[in-house]
């Protein structure tokens, strides 16, 4: 009995002992299991608030102008005589620019004969300027015959030289005459202004309202057509809480802002914040208010999840420095 039990176990013995092969691959030896894959951290800098003071201006464009100017005309039909002016000559007020000579004159030769005291009318005819300023045009030159009314040229009031400048209606609130302003030159120059008038006429395609700007003080001679950047503040100097403008992130409309501060040594966290003056490297910071300890991502912050995972570059002091 004892070897026909022996007989029927042995079947299932040599089963138990064999080696599946096709089982063999499932489970990986101990040295070589893969190992979990390790998300890489983005390398950042971090710096802290800052409090600065902070000018709210309104940045425009403007284009130099000439508003007065004087036309020189002739008095009589004649000959226009020498010298020519040039273009860009100053003239004075009651200043001789052109100097007619009647037909009759010229056919008398009356200007020959004006030793005879008993002629008192040589033919020629002085065309003076009625008010200081710069020869912008010559339309006739010497030789030239000319109608009674004709231009003869054209005159720039240098007093009442200024910029005009369109404000977009939204903006009208920030500007009003008499205000002070800055004027940069595109050569780097920069003047002091003055909001002197605001004229009866809007762009009605990009409803703008316009102005203009007289520059203060001494200037230099400039000519027309000149496109300039004026700045006029919108509010007086405040303190206010700042970071540099690399820090704070905004959406394509720029309707949305946020900036990214680090919750402990390898996490930066999303924090959506009211901005308020923008200056060329530091924006304000209106809310939440930052503790001067919270840590704020200032570059390496592009891009990045509500929650990410980064590494610190560069200490606190080294990026204040």
């Amino acid at each position: 009995m004892n070897l026909l039990r022996f007989l029927l176990l042995l079947p299932f013995l040599a089963a138990c002992g064999s080696k599946d092969p096709a089982g063999a691959g499932d489970t990986p030896p101990a040295d070589g299991r893969d190992e979990p894959a390790v998300k890489p951290r983005a390398l950042v800098t971090i710096g802290t608030i800052q409090t600065d003071t902070l000018t709210d201006v309104l940045r425009l464009s403007a284009v130099s102008a000439f508003p007065a100017k004087d036309a020189l005309r002739a008095t009589t039909t004649g000959y226009v005589l020498p010298p020519t002016p040039v273009v860009g000559q100053l003239v004075r007020a009651g200043q001789t620019v052109f100097t007619i000579q009647t037909k009759e004159s010229r056919t008398l030769h009356l200007d020959k004969l004006t030793g005879d005291p008993r002629l008192k009318f040589s033919g020629i005819i002085p065309i003076k300027s009625g008010r200081a300023g710069i020869l912008a045009t010559v339309d006739k030159l010497a030789g030239d015959y000319v109608q009674d009314g004709e231009q003869l040229g054209l005159t720039y009031d240098r007093s009442r030289f200024g910029f005009i400048l369109d404000v977009p209606v939204t903006q009208l609130r920030y500007v009003h005459t008499g205000q002070s302003c800055r004027i940069f030159l595109p050569d780097g120059r920069i003047l002091n202004g003055r909001v002197a008038e605001v004229l009866a006429t809007a762009d009605v395609s990009i409803q703008t309202q316009r102005y203009t700007i007289r520059p203060v003080g001494t200037f230099p001679d400039l000519p027309e057509n000149l496109a300039v950047q004026v700045e006029i503040d919108k509010a007086a100097p405040h303190l206010a809480s700042t970071l540099p403008r690399g820090a704070v992130l905004t959406d394509e409309t720029q309707t949305k802002f946020w900036v990214m501060r680090l919750l402990n040594d390898s996490t930066a966290v999303k924090v959506p914040v009211k901005v308020g003056a923008q200056e060329k490297n530091h924006i304000e910071i209106r809310s939440p208010a930052f503790n001067p300890k919270d840590k704020i991502l200032l570059s390496g912050n592009f891009g990045l999840d509500d929650t990410a995972a980064v590494k610190v570059t560069r200490p606190v002091a080294a990026e204040q420095e």
